[in-house]
């Protein structure tokens, strides 16, 4: 594509006065994105090795454990109590001859009386009450539940009588240091392999960099000719093989180095799996065996092999081996080829002696290759991760260097080129089209005045740099609350609750609704504060309350509390955020605003990427507590941003002479209500989106993944979907909105998509209806989230200071406030839904009601006093 102004004499670019910085800060960025890219790699692909050699651990304590638990309440049927059962001694002891490494095992009745106290007794003051409510709450049959305290991996179980009533509670405390110290081993193996790799990487993007610097200084050089156009589609080949080598030889490569690494690790703990179920076995065997019943007369060992090997996926076949004669009572599982089965190379086995014979137990050698595809995944998530660090934490750096404008100016040809082919069958808007023009020009000039003279940075403007460190602030702000979202929800479903008689989906919700309730009310304070004190402080006084609450969070343990401190929380993050979008809206022109808006919501979604993922690991790697104290430190970044910022109101300015309805505010709030476009909006997309959003991404997914006996990490990994497609499609949408000067067929099409979400709950289910669910509810919210808040503010915008009775901050405070009112019903709706309905019930029950709401919307901006409204 080229442009068809042409260079005048003293506007050249001088290229070889520029090469020498390119040269030095294409270095420092291919630095950056190759530390960041594979450190995050090898940090994931270590973590998901530790993760399973802990897994296959619990695995093994859980099941040891829920022996223990069945037996005992096999007494119970019997008519002997818990306490009276004086065989709980040699029956923990068999745990500790099973080779597991448990440094205590604890029995309590359900009075909190003890029965049994094996090992370090100060262990037991670590249980927290929360968790053994919560195995009981569980029921009869469910599966033992695991709590993470930093060290120790807590494996619980409840035990019951034969009419369903708690008798006891039984707690393991499971030592990880032993195998910490492996995955430790294993992460040091392939950080030594891949150092090659990184190196290369390092050198092919920053002779990428290079190359594509060079061309695109050169296309701007030729413009008016072919040149600009053949030295684009050169760069962009460049920029193909980056993505071929960071998609395909890269990716391919750390998969082969963490294969290679983990195999002895996991190979030594699958073994140690099979020698505790090999054992169990034989000793029942061994039992029929002195009780006088001959091998081949041993009923039910088909059953008992099958439920078995259901029971430990990592194992796949069980055989009973007679002391004379082939092997009998043969079980595979379903995974495993029938014509592979008898190649002992690729199903290794084991013999644990029974009587005067042995049980067999096999297990695939290729359990490593079958952990691959979960690496794959942790190296994508790598690679967004990286990329999504970069451009927030070095953002500033990037806004200084030629590399800036370079790629600003190649953007703004590309939506030049789409804005040509679009106006020749429609109408744009032109003042905005103009804006692509404007900053390719700026680029030119940037480039031109470095070259000149020769200084270390290129000038950025001033509403450039301070949109840089409001974004980070932002993003600081929004980590703190997206570390939590995989764990928090679950956290506070256990706390004791204000009433016995409340469900657990609602004592869970009631912190969230906490949370939005003051978020809410926070919004109108927001421009008050802006026009009252300076935005900086104002900031930095959020940041510090922010900080303070999610601290003391970790240390709380009732509801009252909780939601107490939830409340202060979403206080500190709703003025935080409306701060943010108060100067945005004073600082950027009305032809940007959406763009500029778009800011925050890219800065949210950014962290909605980087948060739940490294939230779910923290959690399950240190526990909550720990989680919370990350949390409070994202804050503590947020502050230290804040203490940068400069943001003055120019004298004279509309907002600075007409405030923030300055007759005492509420008269202002009220004209907002009043104004059929932006009430619409507010009612008909803002308001349902967020409870929509609330109640799928706050409460369901956790708990829903919960249910499913699902990690937090996956849980954050679901998350991530969301923030994932949000990121993909909001500036776009922003762009095209702007561009075009339309904002409702961008929001109404975001409603359809957002019903789609949560029609695909239920129609697929499990793990990949809920990652389809947020995947389309991200896409959904992105193409409303800036038209919609630019429409509401373009109501208010250009009229005259003696007719305006609210101004656009006015109208966004009173966005943001309505539109919160969602988020604070969303917790009580769903808890409702939920008890009724189930999970996937109560998104679709949301979804019917978000789908009545989009038809309200298209039916009522086409209503004939609305648009007449707008032509006034």
């Amino acid at each position: 594509m080229t442009d068809t102004t042409n260079p005048t004499p003293g506007t050249e670019i001088d290229v070889a006065a520029l090469q020498r910085r390119l040269r030095r800060e294409s270095l420092v960025f291919a630095a950056i994105f190759a530390l960041v890219l594979f450190g995050l790699s090898l940090v994931l692909i270590a973590w998901r090795t530790e993760q399973l050699l802990t897994q296959l651990t619990q695995d093994r304590t859980v099941r040891l454990l829920r022996q223990v638990a069945d037996e005992t309440e096999s007494g119970l049927r019997f008519g002997v109590s818990v306490a009276d059962q004086t065989v709980l001694s040699e029956r923990v002891a068999r745990l500790g001859a099973a080779g597991s490494p448990l440094r205590g095992v604890f029995i309590d009745t359900d009075r909190g009386e003890a029965v049994l106290r094996s090992g370090d007794p100060e262990l037991h003051a670590t249980i927290a009450p929360r968790w053994r409510q919560a195995v009981i709450d569980a029921g009869p049959g469910h599966a033992p539940a695991v709590r993470n305290t930093g060290r120790y991996a807590w494996v619980g179980a409840a035990i019951f009588d034969s009419t369903g009533v708690p008798a006891a509670t039984l707690w393991g405390a499971l030592d990880l240091a032993e195998v910490r110290a492996q995955a430790r081993g294993v992460a040091l193996d392939m950080v030594l392999r891949a150092l090659p790799l990184m190196l290369l990487a390092l050198l092919i993007t920053w002779w990428l960099l290079l190359r594509w610097s060079s061309r695109v200084i050169t296309s701007m050089r030729g413009i008016g000719s072919g040149v600009g156009a053949r030295a684009i589609q050169g760069s962009a080949k460049q920029l193909w093989l980056a993505v071929v080598f960071s998609a395909v030889v890269a990716p391919a490569a750390m998969l082969w180095i963490a294969r290679e690494a983990a195999r002895p690790a996991v190979t030594a703990q699958i073994q140690e799996n099979a020698d505790a179920v090999g054992r169990a076995l034989s000793g029942q065997v061994a039992r029929a065996l002195s009780l006088g019943v001959p091998w081949s007369a041993m009923n039910g060992v088909d059953e008992l092999f099958r439920q078995q090997l259901v029971e430990a996926p990592e194992l796949n076949y069980l055989a009973l081996q007679p002391p004379s004669g082939p092997a009998q009572n043969a079980t595979w599982s379903g995974d495993a080829p029938a014509q592979a089965r008898e190649d002992a190379s690729d199903f290794p086995r084991r013999k644990l002696t029974a009587g005067d014979g042995a049980v067999v137990v096999g297990y695939p050698a290729d359990f490593v290759d079958r952990q691959l595809a979960g690496m794959l995944i942790d190296l994508v998530l790598a690679l967004v991760i990286a990329a999504v660090l970069v451009r927030e934490l070095a953002r500033g750096l990037w806004r200084r260097s030629l590399l800036f404008p370079l790629a600003a100016y190649v953007q703004a040809r590309l939506w030049q080129g789409l804005q040509r082919r679009w106006q020749k069958n429609h109408t744009i808007d032109q003042e905005s089209a103009q804006a692509h023009e404007r900053d390719a020009a700026e680029c030119r000039a940037q480039l031109i005045r470095a070259a000149r003279s020769g200084s270390a940075t290129a000038e950025t403007p001033q509403v450039g740099a301070q949109l840089t460190l409001l974004r980070l602030t932002v993003f600081l702000v929004a980590l703190s609350e997206e570390l939590l979202r995989p764990f928090f929800t679950v956290f506070a479903s256990e706390v004791r609750p204000i009433d016995a008689a409340l469900s657990p989906a609602m004592v869970a919700g009631l912190p969230v609704a906490a949370f939005m309730a003051t978020l809410a009310l926070a919004q109108p304070a927001g421009p008050a504060l802006a026009r009252r004190f300076d935005l900086r402080w104002s900031l930095m006084l959020a940041a510090l309350v922010g900080t303070l609450a999610l601290t003391a969070t970790a240390w709380a343990t009732d509801a009252w509390t909780l939601i107490g401190l939830r409340a202060l929380g979403g206080a500190a993050y709703g003025l935080a955020l409306i701060l943010v979008q108060t100067a945005i809206v004073r600082i950027t022109p009305p032809q940007q605003r959406a763009r500029g808006l778009a800011e925050v919501a890219a800065a949210i979604v950014a962290a909605g990427i980087v948060g739940p993922p490294f939230g779910g690991m923290i959690a399950a790697r240190a526990g909550d507590g720990i989680g919370f104290l990350a949390c409070a430190l994202c804050m503590v970044g947020a502050l230290l941003a804040a203490l940068r910022l400069s943001l003055p109101v120019p004298e004279g300015s509309a907002a600075a002479q007409r405030g923030l309805a300055t007759s005492g505010g509420w008269r202002g709030y009220m004209a907002v209500l009043r104004e059929p476009r932006a009430i619409w909006v507010i009612l008909g997309a803002a308001l349902p989106g967020r409870l929509v959003a609330v109640t799928i991404l706050s409460v369901v997914v956790p708990l829903y993944m919960n249910e499913l006996q699902q990690p937090p990490a996956v849980a954050g990994r679901v998350l991530l979907l969301y923030f994932l497609c949000f990121a993909l499609t909001a500036s776009l949408a922003a762009h095209w909105s702007d561009l075009l000067g339309q904002r409702k067929p961008f929001i109404v099409a975001g409603g359809v998509l957002s019903v789609l979400a949560c029609l695909s709950l239920p129609a697929l289910g499990g793990v990949w209806g809920m990652a389809a669910c947020c995947a389309l509810l991200g896409f959904g919210q992105a193409m409303q989230s800036s038209p919609q808040i630019a429409l509401t503010t373009e109501a208010f915008e250009g009229v005259e200071a003696s007719r305006a009775s609210a101004t656009p901050e006015q109208a966004l405070a009173a966005f943001r406030l309505i539109e919160r009112g969602g988020s604070i019903v969303a917790p009580f709706v769903t808890a409702v839904a939920v008890t009724a309905f189930g999970y996937a019930g109560a998104v679709v029950a949301v979804g019917l009601l978000l789908s009545v709401s989009t038809l309200s919307l298209a039916a009522g901006l086409r209503n004939p006093r609305t648009q007449a409204a707008a032509a006034a």
